[in-house]
């Protein structure tokens, strides 16, 4: 707006500027911005075409992630079997949804602005009703990883790369874009969905959905800090922290005794929870755990102390554990199970075997 109270639209902007750089970033986008390629059109209309198209696809990329995470969990499921290769099948899910949406929303641009465009050398329908048409992009076009673009991991959500190269051309009355797509990311959480590792390993007796715990920190040397036992009492028989994990106190559903998930390099990532195991190459800084409460596979154990460690629980054969005893009575998890770790989980959760005072 200036001194006069007149507001400068974007579209005005534009018209001001004879020639547009579109700086083509996704994630961070002014701290990106250099990062990728820069895109120069002399023309406001067919420059807002070209940009639309990259906002377009970079939201549907996530849409589609979010999509096909909730199907591909529903599909693990319902058939109560794990997938042999869940990035493969995460893939074909986003391929078909991408495609519906950044078709659908192409179709609209073009009538609006009255522009041709292609992408991926197929030309976008100005009319989708009625008709069958080829997809944009294949499964090839498409990678699913939970690692940003700077090579940090993300335990709660994954994200959806176009990769770079793809061609687009934007046309009409002599005036033509051609170039080629930046690699775009889009963002998929995978918070609240159920987890079908513990639905399937539990021989389908429990389950969960995953929502984060929120008090793991990490130091600045990077050493895990899990906060389970910063306040304590042993009269009351209570671990705050610890205790609220286990009860999943906060979840949207409201239900006790869905324990929440915390980052663990030794756990299992959301590709690894469709597959039922560790996959080759992912990094252990996208894997999180949970804990097991009520004991639900107390009589395959035959009633011995299993760790409550999602994976420990769940191991061929179960990782043994010894109780944590506040004073002199044991802590039970939020069903009123006798609760059990491992010895290496209780090294690196920061946790005693037990606990004669209260804390702090």
């Amino acid at each position: 707006m200036d001194e006069k109270g007149y507001t400068i639209t974007p579209i005005a902007l534009l018209l001001m500027i004879p020639v547009i750089i579109f700086a083509v970033a996704f994630g961070d986008v002014i701290n990106e911005v250099n990062q990728f390629s820069t895109v120069t059109v002399g023309s406001d209309v067919t420059g807002g075409t070209v940009s639309s198209i990259y906002t377009s696809i970079k939201y549907a990329a996530g849409d589609s992630g979010r999509w096909a995470a909730y199907n591909v969990t529903r599909t693990v499921i319902d058939r109560q079997n794990f997938l042999t290769n869940s990035k493969n099948h995460v893939r074909e899910v986003v391929a078909d949804q991408l495609n519906a949406h950044v078709i659908d929303s192409c179709s609209k641009l073009s009538r609006e602005t009255g522009r041709n465009i292609s992408i991926n050398d197929v030309q976008i329908p100005v009319n989708t009703t009625n008709l069958t048409f080829d997809d944009v992009f294949d499964e090839d076009d498409i990678m699913v990883t939970q690692v940003d673009a700077y090579g940090n991991g993300d335990p709660y959500g994954f994200y959806v790369v176009v990769k770079a190269g793809v061609p687009i051309k934007v046309e009409q009355e002599g005036q033509v874009y051609e170039g080629t797509l930046p690699e775009i990311r889009g963002y998929a959480p995978i918070i609240g969905m159920e987890d079908p590792y513990i639905w399937i390993k539990s021989s389908f007796r429990t389950r969960n959905a995953i929502y984060p715990y929120d008090y793991y920190e990490e130091t600045y040397m990077g050493a895990p800090n899990y906060h389970f036992d910063d306040v304590v009492d042993v009269d009351a028989v209570e671990m705050e922290h610890l205790g609220e994990c286990l009860n999943g106190t906060g979840n949207p559903e409201n239900l006790a005794g869905m324990p929440q998930y915390f980052p663990n390099p030794l756990g299992l990532n959301f590709f690894e929870r469709l597959q039922g195991g560790k996959i080759s190459g992912e990094q252990s800084d996208t894997r999180l755990s949970t804990f097991i409460v009520g004991d639900p596979l107390s009589d395959v154990h035959h009633g011995d102390p299993i760790s409550a460690v999602d994976v420990e629980y769940f191991a061929i054969p179960p990782v043994p554990g010894t109780k944590i005893v506040l004073k002199k009575a044991d802590y039970l998890d939020s069903k009123g199970a006798v609760f059990y770790l491992s010895s290496n989980y209780k090294t690196i959760f920061g946790l005693e075997s037990s606990y004669n005072k209260n804390l702090p």
